[in-house]
Parts: structure tokens; sequence; C-alpha cells
């Protein structure tokens, strides 16, 4: 989650500090470092070999909104989930841009 209120619960997974990202880059890291084989060759110096490329990963980031387990949801109206014990508080404009920022700066 970029934010706290995008959480799915207390101590879950986010995204909006150094330590966070540095924490996700150990993945991401080990997830470049493989060679994934493909259906194709390569010839160098004669010889015939499996083609490889790097791996690759895509970070989804993402946004519970009304359906956080945690007391402090957001969502677009004050709502419920049929699945959280909590009710959403409805963001304001400015809690909207501030959102939006927070995803741009994940």
């Amino acid at each position: 989650s970029p934010n706290k209120q995008g959480w799915v619960g207390p101590f879950a997974g986010k995204l909006n500090t150094e330590t966070e990202r540095d924490k996700h880059k150990v993945v991401t890291d080990m997830v470049h470092s493989i060679r994934i084989p493909t259906y194709s060759t390569t010839t160098n110096n004669n010889n015939t070999t499996p083609a490889t490329e790097p791996g690759r990963i895509c970070l989804q980031i993402l946004h519970t909104g009304r359906y956080a387990y945690h007391p402090f949801p957001v969502s677009a109206s004050n709502t419920k989930s049929p699945i959280s014990p909590f009710k959403a508080k409805e963001l304001s404009t400015s809690d909207v841009k501030s959102t939006i920022r927070d995803f741009a700066n994940c």
C-alpha cells in the first residue's frame, strides 16, 4: 500500500518509506538475477545453447479502500465493506490528492 490508510491490516506490507523500499528491493534484485530459458537458441563460437532472458517482476501497489481490515479505512464514501467490521471514512478532495501523491511517490 502507498500509505497506512490503504493497508490490508496492521503490519501488512507498505511501500512509503525508503526502508520499506529496500525490503522490496531484495526480492526484485533476486528475480532480476535469474535467467529464464526461452524457446529459442543462440549460437556462439559454433556452440548452440538455449537462449535465456533476465527475470522480470511487476509490483502491484494495492490500496484496500473500504476493504481494509483495520479501524482506519478510507473510501470514496463512508460505507462499510461486507467483509470488514470497520466503516470507512469518506475521503475529501484533499485526501484524494494526497493519496494520489502517495502512489506517485512509491
